[in-house]
């Protein structure tokens, strides 16, 4: 199958309509990248039932921050519209002909079942939290002196609501996360509000650190070192009551966040 050119207005339709689409993250300017180019050239002529695209980030930015593509070549391959591998460096022929016969054999029932089961562990975990949560007396709230304005607590809680949750629907595929560890599952949990509580706080954090720093330049960077500064946020006491799973995931996005402090 010939290679195609990836942008915004096909993405999706080839996602959807490909049984096996691997994807080359590229530009002209980068040197790896014109080297891996053949390689994967070569590829798309030998396996002519799979579908082989490739993204050129400056002309596509919008598509390379979906993945949140960092570094290029980035390879990303999908089987049966779900995520399967993504990795920066320019894989050479036989590295990329094993990954490749390695997602062909792939059982999808079976990488379907662990994922459903994932979900479920994840949803398990949650609901413990909201019955703790519910069973925990509510605190007294505190008086108002008689010179404090009363607040807009309705305009209040739309505005750090919107703030707060912008841009998670582009996580799932976050390079950071998925490099830590981060599975799809658990950040569509969040996505979707199934999930709430600690893991909840540390995808947000993350969420608030990628939009600061992709402001650019040092402000960007200081506004996400201070950002982190004042996260009062203390993992151990946190993460005690979730389950093996969940506290796992929450951990690896705590080790995202410490990557792309340092970044």
């Amino acid at each position: 199958m010939a290679i195609f050119e990836m942008n915004k207005g096909n993405i999706e339709s080839s996602i959807e309509n490909n049984d096996i689409l691997l994807i080359d993250f590229w530009a002209e300017w980068c040197g790896p990248c014109k080297s891996f180019g053949p390689t994967f050239e070569k590829a798309s002529e030998k396996y002519p039932d799979i579908a082989f695209a490739k993204c050129n980030t400056e002309k596509e930015p919008e598509v390379a921050g979906l993945f949140g593509v960092q570094s290029i070549p980035t390879l990303a391959i999908f089987r049966e519209k779900a995520l399967i591998f993504i990795q920066p460096g320019a894989l050479p022929p036989a590295g990329l002909e094993e990954i490749i016969n390695k997602v062909k054999d792939l059982d999808m029932d079976d990488v379907r079942a662990q994922m459903a089961k994932a979900e479920a562990e994840a949803k398990q975990g949650h609901d413990k939290q909201e019955e703790k949560k519910s069973a925990e007396p509510e605190p007294a709230p505190e008086k108002k002196k008689a010179d404090e304005p009363i607040a807009d607590t309705k305009q209040t809680l739309v505005t750090e609501t919107s703030g707060a949750g912008e841009g998670l629907t582009d996580m799932a595929d976050d390079f950071v996360l998925r490099r830590q560890g981060v599975t799809r599952e658990f950040l569509d949990l969040i996505q979707r509000g199934t999930l709430n509580g600690p893991p909840k706080d540390v995808v947000i954090m993350y969420d608030k650190l990628r939009r600061a720093i992709r402001e650019g330049g040092s402000e960007g960077r200081d506004k996400a070192a201070q950002l982190f500064a004042a996260w009062d946020f203390k993992p151990d006491q946190a993460f005690a009551e979730l389950s093996a799973e969940l506290r796992s995931e929450a951990k690896a996005v705590l080790r995202a966040i410490e990557e792309l402090l340092k970044q």
